[in-house]
């Protein structure tokens, strides 16, 4: 082979995109799924909660993974579309592929930490502590300085009255929730195989850092071959198969466990086990 004969992209073989393509169809079945589920019933951690709290539990798991089949539906779209001409071809890059699936990855964590616990009052407090997170970043956001303030005195007031009842918050980064996440599913999911916690870090950094543009990770993340004594390199298909499918595990996760039927009721239910009676503050002063 001379360097003449060296493409500019090389072919992606059956067997290497079968990956991208059972996660493509699996985010649109979640979707389907996770869509048709009706609200929690009663005895589920959810609407123990719910029945206390202006910011429903339940609603915000739900964002979280609708956020998750958001970015992995982009990805099925993109390479496994319903339907397409003959002729086309499609051209994969690894930053993009890897930047989709760590937003996936990083939504479904929440709602997977969130629902982890068997314990309806750490439920709560997993909840309240992403709460509290993403009002601290809608206030670095806001450009209204009265607004900015109200929404100051709002997480300011809830921590507040979350001492008085001596309850802890967390302020738990994305690489905590992810692994927090990841352990929850290869503990708990047979086909859960998604690697030690020390991979699971890698592949989140090395994603974390394609979305940033960092220069790293586009150079561990490719393949080489050398031809009359140039390097040619391409994007590392197998790479982007592992991060596409830790982010549809951990998605798939959440959307069983929020789906999981009771064998009494036979109806879907959200938490999946049994509630213990939580004891709240004031909904108003929440």
């Amino acid at each position: 082979m001379k360097a003449d004969d060296v493409p500019n992209r090389i072919p992606i073989d059956r067997e290497q995109s079968r990956p991208w393509v059972e996660v493509a169809q699996s985010a649109r079945l979640m979707r389907d799924l996770l869509s048709e589920t009706p609200p929690a019933i009663d005895g589920s951690p959810f609407r123990t909660i719910d029945d206390h709290l202006p910011q429903s539990c339940e609603m915000w798991c739900r964002s979280y993974l609708s956020s998750a089949l958001e970015h992995l539906g982009m990805w099925a779209d993109f390479v496994a579309p319903l339907s397409f001409h003959p002729d086309a071809a499609v051209h994969h890059e690894a930053r993009p592929a890897q930047t989709l699936a760590r937003a996936a990855l990083e939504s479904a964590s929440q709602a997977v930490w969130v629902m982890a616990s068997r314990d309806s009052r750490e439920v709560l407090r997993r909840h309240l502590s992403l709460v509290l997170a993403d009002w601290a970043e809608q206030r670095k956001a806001e450009v209204d300085p009265e607004r900015k303030e109200a929404l100051k005195q709002q997480r300011l007031g809830l921590l507040e009255i979350l001492e008085s009842y001596g309850v802890k918050v967390d302020d738990p980064s994305y690489l905590t929730l992810v692994t927090a996440a990841a352990n929850e599913v290869r503990n708990h999911l047979s086909d859960g195989d998604i690697g030690n916690p020390e991979q699971v870090e890698r592949l989140w950094r090395a994603s974390a850092g394609s979305a940033h543009g960092k220069v790293w990770p586009l150079l561990e993340l490719r393949v080489s071959v050398e031809v009359d004594e140039r390097r040619y390199s391409f994007p590392d298909a197998d790479a982007m198969s592992a991060i596409l499918v830790l982010a549809n595990r951990v998605t798939q996760y959440g959307d069983r466990k929020g789906c999981r039927r009771d064998a009494r009721r036979n109806r879907p239910y959200w938490g999946g086990h049994r509630a213990h009676r939580v004891v709240l503050p004031d909904p108003a002063a929440l």
